[in-house]
């Protein structure tokens, strides 16, 4: 199965610390570290450009990076840490956890509503309480987010999280339940009449 990868350009550093990373940064590249898949954590520098463009797809923060190292080793990684300065929001730093494609990790996953329930179209409101769940999948099997079409959905419909239409190979990962969405009926308050003041 192809892969919906990015490819990220990565060159190895031997050095580390705030000052490296600096150089790094001036020499237009971002620091970063590279874990996971029995490799230990290697300070590493990619192109940021090309990290830019993974983090906006539509996966987002769970964006497949196809590490294309110098020397000609190829890794699958996903971004499990992204630092950002908190006045320009420019890129800072990554880490970047190593992955294969048939062994399970753990990923957050936007939930996405469409249409309009048959409990608004009658009056009713929708709250959408969750909007982010932890599950567990493959790369694989990684959807871009889980989608749940309100349409047929009456006022007082309530949809827990062991609810979630989950596309095949994806997992919840929670130890309690909680609520996704719930449709209320709105109540109308009655006019209560005056009576006529006697003249």
């Amino acid at each position: 199965m192809s892969l919906p990868t990015v490819s990220l350009s990565v060159r190895p550093r031997h050095l580390s610390g705030s000052g490296i990373s600096k150089k790094i940064r001036r020499a237009g590249l971002l620091p970063a570290v590279m874990y996971g898949a029995g490799t230990p954590s290697t300070p590493i520098a990619v192109e940021p450009r090309q990290l830019r463009k993974g983090l906006t797809s539509a996966y987002g923060r769970n964006q497949l990076f196809q590490l294309e190292i110098q020397g000609g080793q190829s890794l699958l990684a996903i971004a499990k840490e992204v630092q950002l300065d908190p006045l320009t929001r420019q890129l800072e730093h990554v880490d970047l956890l190593l992955v294969q494609p048939d062994t399970a990790m753990t990923v957050t996953l936007p939930v996405i509503l469409s249409g309009r329930s048959a409990g608004q179209k009658a009056g009713g409101r929708l709250e959408f309480i969750t909007r982010h769940v932890k599950v567990s999948c493959t790369p694989t099997t990684l959807p871009k987010s889980i989608e749940i079409d309100v349409t047929p959905f009456e006022n007082g419909f309530v949809m827990m999280a062991e609810g979630l239409p989950l596309p095949a190979g994806v997992v919840p990962v929670f130890k309690k339940t909680f609520k996704i969405l719930e449709i209320f009926a709105v109540k109308v308050e009655e006019k209560v009449e005056e009576a006529p003041k006697k003249k």
